[in-house]
């Protein structure tokens, strides 16, 4: 029969280490945070330069992200990610983060997937579109022959921009932080409170209230 006070020991359903939560969430904050950063401004970047050899950079179209229906998927990919790292921050409800987090997940990966086709395919399929934008700053009225559309086909090279690249890092940074933060508020949600013996209303504070 215990007849003195003595502090009672932890329980066994308290959070046992906070700091490696902590450092989680940090980690998962910058990462994602530079990720979405990246992201926005890559698809603000060009994406697609054109030249011809031997002739004026002036007449040579740059395409940028917004220019692009691939660029502004990104955009928005930047906007979700961000908003997304926003409410992992101030949402109370571990079921709003994680819900949160795992739409960063998502939009970097379509992030990831628009930059990764735009570096495959991007250069050939504006080719063309170079080609006419050429013609039309070389001939304003647009009565371009056959035979000069050749020797400018002949002449254009496109190339890809930094902006895919830029995205495509970002994306990669996003997909990490968001694993980061979904991790973090997933343990959050499952710590378990501590449960006491409720004796006369009030939690114990010694052994005499818990030992007969």
């Amino acid at each position: 029969m215990g007849c003195h006070d003595a502090p009672m020991s932890e329980p066994s359903g308290t959070p046992a280490d906070t700091g490696s939560d902590t450092s989680m969430r940090l980690a998962g904050f910058g990462l994602t945070a530079l990720g979405g950063l990246l992201i926005g401004v890559g698809a603000l970047m060009p994406w697609v330069r054109s030249s011809l050899e031997g002739l004026p950079d002036a007449i040579s179209p740059t395409y940028y992200g917004v220019d692009l229906p691939a660029g502004l998927i990104a955009l928005g990919a930047a906007t979700v990610v961000l908003v997304g790292l926003a409410i992992t921050r101030l949402a109370s409800s571990p079921r709003a983060r994680r819900v949160a987090a795992g739409a960063v997940v998502a939009a970097s990966c379509v992030a990831l997937a628009v930059a990764g086709a735009a570096l495959v395919t991007a250069a050939a399929r504006f080719e063309s579109t170079a080609v006419d934008d050429i013609l039309a700053d070389l001939d304003p009225s647009g009565n371009a022959t056959q035979e000069q559309r050749q020797q400018v086909e002949e002449l254009v090279v496109t190339r890809i921009a930094p902006g895919p690249f830029a995205v495509l890092g970002g994306g990669v940074l996003g997909v990490v932080g968001g694993v980061l933060l979904l991790s973090w508020a997933s343990r959050g949600s499952t710590a378990v409170a501590p449960r006491f013996p409720n004796v006369g209303g009030r939690p114990p504070t010694s052994t005499t209230d818990i030992v007969p």
